[in-house]
């Protein structure tokens, strides 16, 4: 089914790529801002031990608000769940800057984490309305360049917050950006004609949430046996999940994408996407200034290179995947992470140098960059226009859920940063191993 244009070619669609292209940045500037102030966050606020869950409860909400808002957007609409989630995360953020301690931290990224989930996807899929894929393979630089951007200038300006104002207003630019983003989707955005039909499933993202969660608490250093039962909770209500799952008139992915080998290999690109992704955001800048001595600005800057490959490798990745599939774009893309990631933890383990961390780091990003893009669009132009919202916001909440759970499951390993990369480098491998047998190989059309 071909989309439904959403916004005219002209100053209607300029603005709305306007709206998306501000609400890109202003969350991938979340993602990366904090990167460079946890540090000195958590030594003013205390509660050290708890570093990796301000990353971690935030990429759990968010998984949480990408289930619940894809199904959404098809049924009531892409700009009331825009609106919503928009709302969440500009009043987390303001109460994330008025955070007196690392606990009521952790508690208001949880609010600002459901508000990401339902705004990020749901970006995503408005960008898939106003283009084409073949329009989205030229225009895709822009989008790309556009989160690249968020994200590399993310570490630098919170390097800077921290060094010569606040930390608190690492959270609080986020509440001016994300309201005229707001005010320009809502005068140059129209929502397509929606399915009165379309269900909603209220089980499963809670049991998907609740398992997530458990997964999480498992991970979290303390006393064995409380661990193991979180993880035979997990796996009980991910057996629950499967079986309401299975039952659902609403399913969170119908029956008939999750046959879909695109579909298939998209999820597994989800996945180690964002454990690359995340993991890389939160230790990598722990490790220059812990381990390295660096400053916090010098710390983020570190990120640079893999975001700038990224939006690099992303520019092309979408013409790789109209050319020879998710094989090329995304096996290949994550062959080639595999290999930066390899090389980082060489670097960490033999004291490489900021120099080569630079270089392995712009290798993993030219290779995570079309893996991870096209593991979204590939799918999202597989599919009828009615699934597209809940295609989008499941593959994300994958993402996510990669993320958070890799970066809670590194902090097991918290100092020994080259063990750290090396986990990521092989976890990488294998999904682009699995991928050069399970994905297309053919050319993608839309459907």
């Amino acid at each position: 089914m071909a989309p439904v244009s959403s916004a005219q070619p002209g100053a209607a669609r300029r603005m709305a790529t306007g709206a998306v292209l501000l609400a890109l940045v202003v969350s991938a500037f979340e993602g990366t801002v904090v990167t460079s102030a946890m540090p000195t966050i958590t030594r003013e606020l205390g509660g050290q031990h708890l570093y990796s869950w301000v990353f971690s409860a935030f990429l759990f909400a968010s998984t949480v608000g990408v289930l619940i808002s894809g199904k959404l957007a098809d049924r009531i609409g892409r700009k009331p769940v825009f609106f919503t989630g928009m709302g969440l995360f500009l009043v987390g953020s303001a109460l994330c800057g008025l955070s007196q301690s690392v606990e009521a931290l952790i508690a208001f990224r949880v609010v600002q984490g459901l508000g990401a989930g339902a705004l990020q996807p749901t970006t995503l899929t408005i960008s898939a309305d106003l283009y084409t894929l073949r329009e989205r393979a030229t225009v895709q630089g822009l989008f790309t360049g556009a989160w690249g951007a968020g994200n590399a200038v993310g570490p630098l300006i919170g390097g800077w917050l921290v060094m010569n104002a606040s930390w608190r207003w690492v959270f609080l630019v986020n509440v001016p950006v994300g309201v005229f983003a707001a005010l320009l989707l809502y005068f140059s955005y129209r929502d397509p004609p929606r399915r009165a039909d379309v269900k909603l499933d209220r089980w499963g993202p809670l049991l998907a949430g609740t398992s997530a969660a458990l997964l999480l608490f498992s991970l979290e250093p303390g006393d064995t046996w409380p661990r193991v039962l979180c993880v035979l909770g997990a796996v009980a209500v991910a057996v629950g999940l499967v079986l309401q799952q299975r039952q659902s008139r609403a399913p969170l992915l119908p029956i008939e994408l999750v046959k879909d080998r695109t579909v298939l290999s998209g999820v597994a690109g989800g996945i180690a996407g964002g454990a690359l992704l995340y993991s890389m955001a939160a230790w990598v800048p722990l490790w220059m200034t812990e381990h390295e001595g660096k400053t916090p600005i010098v710390a983020g800057l570190t990120l640079l290179p893999m975001l700038l490959g990224w939006s690099v490798g992303s520019t092309f990745g979408v013409k790789l995947l109209v050319r020879g599939g998710m094989r090329l774009s995304a096996g290949v893309g994550f062959a080639v992470a595999a290999t930066g990631a390899g090389l980082l933890a060489l670097t960490a383990a033999y004291d490489g140098g900021t120099g080569a961390a630079l270089a392995s780091l712009a290798v993993l990003g030219m290779g995570l960059g079309p893996a991870a893009s096209t593991s979204l669009i590939a799918p999202q132009s597989r599919v009828a226009w009615h699934h597209r919202g809940i295609i989008t916001s499941s593959l994300y909440s994958t993402r996510l859920l990669g993320g958070s759970l890799t970066v809670a499951a590194l902090a097991l390993a918290r100092g020994h940063f080259a063990t750290q990369f090396a986990i990521a480098a092989a976890l990488a491998g294998t999904v682009a191993l699995l991928l050069a047998v399970v994905a297309p190989g053919r050319a993608l059309d839309e459907v």
